[in-house]
Formats: C-alpha cells, sequence, structure tokens
C-alpha cells in the first residue's frame, strides 16, 4: 500500500548572496518543480524548468504561487527569492501610498503572501537573504523583511528553517546547509534529517531533491 501525505514541508534557506542559495535548485525535478525566479536571473547550472515563472511585479509573484499550488502536474515548488520578492512589494507600496498607508499595505500584503503559501499543499523551499537584528537583547540573523511588524517573525510561518554555508573541502569549494547553527533561527522538526541515530544532521547537502525527499518521506504515513 501506498503511503499518503499527511502534511506539506515548507522550508527556508538563509544566508547572504554568494552562499549557494540558488544553486540548491540544481537537484529539483525539473519537470515537476515550478521554479519561481523573481530575481529573474540566469541559474547557476545547465538545464531549465518546465515550469518557470520570472514575475515582473508583486502581484506577478503571488499569481505564480497560486498557478503553480493549483497546478497538478507540478510536485514541489521553488522560490528564488523571498527577498527580492518583499522589495519589489516594498518599492511598489512606496510609489502608490503615502506616510503610515505604505507599511500598512505592505503588511497586508504580507499576510495574503504567509496565509497563501501555508494553504498550498506541497512542499517548498523559498530563499532569503539574511540580516542580524536584537532578539531579547541579543543579536541573532534572520530573514530579511523590510519593517518592524514582521521583523524577527518571518520564520514562525515556515515549518524548516536552515542557514546556507561554504568552505574549503579537499582545496574545493564546498556548499552546504545547516541545520542549526548559534545564534540564528535555524529550526527542524525531530528526526527530519536524520543520521544513524536517528537524531537531526547538523549539516545536510545543499540539495533540493534530497530536502524533498526527506519531507516526503517525514509526512507520509
Amino acid at each position: 500500500m501506498s503511503k499518503q501525505r499527511t502534511d506539506y514541508g515548507k522550508v527556508l534557506i538563509i544566508a547572504p548572496s554568494g552562499y549557494g542559495k540558488s544553486f540548491t535548485a540544481k537537484t529539483a525535478d525539473h519537470e515537476k518543480t515550478g521554479l519561481i525566479n523573481v530575481e529573474n536571473k540566469p541559474l547557476s547550472f545547465k538545464g531549465n524548468f518546465k515550469y518557470h515563472g520570472k514575475p515582473k511585479s508583486w502581484n506577478g509573484v503571488m499569481k505564480n504561487l497560486e498557478d503553480y499550488g493549483n497546478n497538478a502536474d507540478i510536485n514541489n515548488l521553488f522560490l528564488d527569492s523571498q527577498s527580492m520578492a518583499f522589495e519589489m512589494l516594498h518599492t511598489e507600496m512606496q510609489n502608490n501610498f503615502k506616510g503610515f498607508d505604505v507599511y500598512s499595505n505592505y503588511n497586508k500584503q504580507l499576510v495574503r503572501y504567509f496565509d497563501l503559501i501555508r494553504n498550498i499543499n506541497k512542499d517548498m523551499i523559498v530563499l532569503s537573504h539574511d540580516e542580524t537584528i536584537a532578539v531579547e537583547g541579543l543579536k541573532q540573523k534572520r530573514a530579511k523583511v523590510q519593517g518592524k511588524q514582521f521583523e524577527g517573525r518571518v520564520e514562525a510561518y515556515y515549518t524548516v528553517v536552515l542557514f546556507a554555508d561554504k568552505r574549503i573541502k579537499d582545496g574545493k569549494p564546498e556548499y552546504f546547509l545547516r541545520t542549526f547553527a548559534e545564534d540564528t533561527s535555524s529550526k527542524v522538526p525531530e528526526g527530519l534529517f536524520p543520521d544513524a541515530s536517528g537524531n537531526n544532521k547538523l549539516e545536510i547537502p545543499n540539495s533540493a531533491d534530497y530536502i524533498f525527499k526527506c519531507l516526503e518521506e517525514y509526512y507520509s504515513a
């Protein structure tokens, strides 16, 4: 008897530019993954996706999410990047509103966005740049967002928060993802990325395929 999905995971990967976040998409199924390329930049690897959106506006981002979320031929979604989408939204709000209304309408759109991704019954990987903020008096790396209402709160809308990292190994650059890092908002459900003892690995491959397979196994019964 085949397993049935019991839930879906929403994964946020955070890091500055140059840490291999976009490269994570290389191992995703290019026929079954909906790539939303808000950055509108060439892929950092050869090949392309059958479903490859390049939205030019905030409404375009939302429409891509809705369309790909409702498309039965798409199994997973990959958004690159949330930071650019938020910057796009912020600019549009500044162009269309004045004073208090800028952030009032900006925040309303973020609520709409988080509600949408939460209700999409597919696994998602979302990329974000980082910023350092004070959380209860301590400096911590968090997902970047404009305004104060959602500062330090973006991660609450995701099941998994990973931090991309890089190093030199055997004379070559290596990109990987941290499931735990001090002074960050990293979080992972118990045993999602299990080692031999069933505990979460502290480091996992920079691979969408690995993440999506782990989510499918974890949220199936």
